[in-house]
């Protein structure tokens, strides 16, 4: 893990993970949350992996932690509104640049996953969530965060499942967009519509 590296010249080095989530969805947000973690952190992180590599319920058992221990995070999304005007890419870097100027103060590293940024002297690492615990909380951070939105939304546009697939596109989702037309939280940019 590069905090290791970090953390052997300064144990008290903060260091800044990004991530970002939702960016291949069909509907909703991208999210990105940014989190800052030193080397006293290092017992609440024995569990933090890969978002995708954990159980929705050890996601949250490990988001509730952070949130009781005062590790600082912060959160960015970008509405599927904006996403149609600037591009998914440009949307992309708004939320990760935008977390982490919520919680940079000028000293710490900071390192984003596999996306570049030009500001905060960001290090893009291939394969950030396994190669930085502070990505992998992150990711967690923004997972955990983005879907309890889609499952709130869900209730509100019950059609399209959004509380299984979060906005993916799974074939349910897909049936039922080509059934229902799209929501106003489809990203009318994506072509989603099925050419008849």
């Amino acid at each position: 893990m590069i905090e290791n590296k970090v953390w052997r010249n300064n144990p008290n080095q903060y260091v800044i993970g990004v991530d970002e989530v939702g960016r291949g969805s069909f509907a909703g947000p991208i999210v990105a949350a940014a989190v800052k973690i030193k080397k006293s952190h290092e017992h609440l992180l024995e569990d933090v992996k890969d978002s995708k590599k954990l159980s929705e319920k050890k996601r949250n058992e490990i988001y509730n932690l952070i949130s009781k221990n005062n590790i600082s995070y912060s959160i960015s999304e970008c509405s599927n509104k904006i996403i149609d005007e600037i591009g998914i890419s440009k949307a992309n870097e708004y939320v990760l640049e935008n977390s982490i100027k919520g919680i940079f103060s000028g000293n710490e590293k900071v390192y984003v996953d596999h996306f570049k940024i030009n500001n905060f002297s960001a290090v893009s690492l291939v394969r950030g969530e396994d190669n930085s615990k502070a990505i992998a909380l992150a990711s967690i951070i923004a997972k955990v965060y983005r879907d309890r939105l889609m499952i709130n939304l869900s209730k509100k546009y019950p059609e399209y499942l959004f509380e299984n697939n979060k906005g993916y596109g799974t074939k349910f989702h897909r049936d039922s967009i080509e059934k229902y037309g799209l929501s106003d939280i489809h990203r009318k940019s994506f072509n989603l519509m099925p050419n008849k």
